[in-house]
């Protein structure tokens, strides 16, 4: 086998991570191509996706950054490529990128579904390429069998098979095995791993969340390495702070106010990984200078302190090229327990 498609049943399912465990898992070499590039970063004045640049990094890569994806954006895809080109397109960059590889991993974007209007969508990807598709499936029993069941139903009625599946993330490995392993089985699917929820993957680092937020650092660029535990967000007084037990949690990330000086240094002396400065305000020299000598990262981002909470609460805490931690976690925990199917 050569290429692989790799998509999942819903959002943050874990592809990449998966997609990684399967590339250092395997004897031969891969290259790596998302078409539909949907955690977007800017990079030396250019986007790229977040996933591209962990598989370059990791595996080595040569590509140029570009040659991973072809689009970021529903609309502008549609109007640089109509079906055909961008039929002949998805071609090409596969045989580009398949030059002294032993195949191409192909990720999808968050799930089988997406993309389909502009024929990115595993099912489109599988009538264009010579290519097997792998499914991701994370969740309780009950969420896996569902989701299965519907996509099952839908690549059948297109006459599309499904190499495997790799349950994710189970809250159960002992009850998926009792009790969602025959029913899968019974579908069809062979079932190539079952993963537990490891949760120091639901850890980042201070950088990735820089990165998601196109924030810029002023201070404390030594500390973007840190790694982010809990959220805070800074709001009230800092006496009300200090009444609430979360404030004195360590590896947190404060999100605040540029304009609150009281906050900002009353949390770099109690375990911060990282300030958030929203409103596009950036605090005075000495809490620069401070944040400097302490390796605390400052970084300010134009959103208000609420809006700048949530996008962080949403955000899916994926595998960072810096976090080495979780690389090693990767070869020890996910690469054991896939079956080698390559």
């Amino acid at each position: 086998m050569g290429n692989i498609i790799i998509s999942s049943t819903e959002a943050d399912a874990g592809k990449t991570t998966i997609g990684m465990g399967i590339a250092l898992s395997s004897k031969k070499k891969f290259n790596y191509f998302k078409p539909y590039g949907d955690r977007p970063i800017y990079k030396k004045k250019r986007l790229i996706d977040y996933d591209a640049k962990l598989f370059k990094n990791v595996l080595g890569l040569e590509n140029e950054y570009e040659k991973f994806c072809i689009g970021f954006d529903h609309s502008k895809i549609k109007y640089a490529f109509d079906s055909e080109t961008i039929k002949t397109k998805i071609v090409e960059r596969v045989e580009e990128l398949s030059k002294g590889k032993d195949g191409v991993m192909i990720e999808t974007g968050e799930d089988w579904r997406f993309g389909s209007s502009v024929s990115l969508d595993p099912a489109s990807l599988y009538e264009m390429l010579d290519a097997e598709i792998i499914m991701i499936a994370s969740g309780s029993r009950t969420n896996i069998v569902d989701d299965l069941t519907t996509t099952v139903r839908y690549f059948d009625a297109l006459d599309i098979p499904i190499k495997g599946v790799v349950l994710n993330r189970v809250e159960s490995e002992e009850d998926i095995k009792n009790f969602a392993v025959k029913d899968l089985e019974n579908m069809g699917l062979d079932i190539l791993g079952i993963i537990p929820d490891i949760k120091e993957f639901d850890l980042t680092s201070v950088e990735f969340i820089n990165d998601m937020l196109f924030g810029k650092v002023v201070a404390g660029h030594s500390g973007l390495d840190k790694i982010v535990e809990n959220v805070f967000v800074g709001a009230l007084s800092v006496d009300e702070m200090l009444r609430n037990p979360n404030f004195f949690k360590k590896r947190k990330l404060m999100v605040t106010g540029g304009d609150r000086s009281d906050i900002i240094l009353a949390s770099m002396d109690e375990g911060t990984s990282g300030v958030i400065l929203t409103n596009d305000l950036i605090p005075p020299s000495n809490i620069i200078s401070k944040a400097d000598r302490e390796g605390i990262p400052l970084i300010v981002v134009p959103l208000d302190t609420y809006e700048a909470a949530k996008r962080i609460e949403r955000m899916e805490t994926i595998t960072t090229i810096e976090d080495e931690y979780k690389i090693d976690m990767i070869k020890e925990e996910i690469t054991p327990r896939i079956k080698e199917f390559i």
